[in-house]
């Protein structure tokens, strides 16, 4: 992978997390996280900010992780390939997580399912964009 493959794989990841977790987060579970308003901190422009540089962030390090160790147990230029690679990702890296913070956070259990949702599919964009990108 090239440089310029990188960077835009990392890009694309980025922008994909950010409106994958805005549709889950802000729009299609924000009632359920609105029945529990002594969870969440005030939303401002420095959150957005924090959670945008996140999500590329992310997009940076699931590439790097694809490029040293994902590409190496996926079928070259198979899409279903990279979604399983992305749904272990998930089960071994997310699920757990979520499932135990549910426990101690005081998170209402349908913003729960919307966060277990967004982060599959945002596991699954990430590796389906990095497989795209990836050309050994």
């Amino acid at each position: 992978m090239s440089a310029i493959h990188f960077v835009l794989s990392a890009i694309c990841i980025g922008v994909a997390n950010t409106v994958i977790e805005w549709f889950f987060y802000g729009f299609a579970f924000h009632k359920y996280q609105a029945l529990t308003p002594q969870t969440w901190r005030p939303e401002n422009y420095s959150s957005y900010t924090y959670s945008t540089i996140l999500s590329f962030l992310f997009g940076t390090l699931f590439t790097l992780f694809y490029v040293k160790i994902g590409a190496k147990y996926v079928l070259p230029s198979n899409i279903l390939s990279d979604c399983k690679l992305a749904l272990i990702c998930f089960a071994c890296f997310s699920v757990i997580t979520e499932l135990n913070n549910a426990i101690y956070i005081n998170y209402n259990r349908m913003f729960v399912v919307g966060k277990l949702i967004s982060s599959s599919l945002c596991f699954i964009a990430a590796a389906i964009i990095a497989g795209l990108f990836y050309w050994p």
